[in-house]
């Protein structure tokens, strides 16, 4: 269970950072799903933290009898259950949002290229009128 967390951790938090930047890239389009990936980053975070506070926990209390409830083994493993279960779903939907701007930007670009090469090519077939006589004097 630990190696499982820490991977779904780690993927977790590179595929926020990574929405969360390439959501940039549609300007104020994409910035609902950059604050949903930032939003998911936190809980991240926070799952970080809380780890981080239950290992600090039991490094103190080493000799202690009883260990704290949130230092236990089992409490780290319900918390990195519970966040990311709340955390995934946020980062598949930012994820999932930013798919669909992608796909809308590319379709817009498509279209604008083939307006382009639609007007170079009867700009080339089109022929020309003749250039009017120079005016005699």
């Amino acid at each position: 269970m630990p190696l499982a967390g820490g991977a779904q951790w780690i993927v977790g938090t590179t595929l926020a950072l990574i929405t969360a930047r390439r959501s940039r890239l549609y300007a104020a389009a994409g910035a609902a799903p950059r604050r949903i990936a930032w939003l998911a980053l936190l809980i991240f975070l926070i799952e970080l933290a809380a780890i981080a506070v239950s290992f600090f926990a039991a490094w103190r209390s080493r000799n202690a009898l009883f260990l704290p409830e949130y230092a236990t083994v089992a409490w780290r493993y319900h918390t990195v259950e519970v966040l990311s279960l709340i955390a995934w779903p946020i980062v598949a939907l930012a994820a999932i949002w930013n798919a669909v701007l992608g796909v809308a930007l590319r379709r817009r670009t498509a279209i604008q290229e083939l307006k382009r090469r639609t007007d170079r090519v009867r700009d080339y077939r089109t022929p020309r009128a003749p250039e009017p006589p120079p005016p005699r004097e």
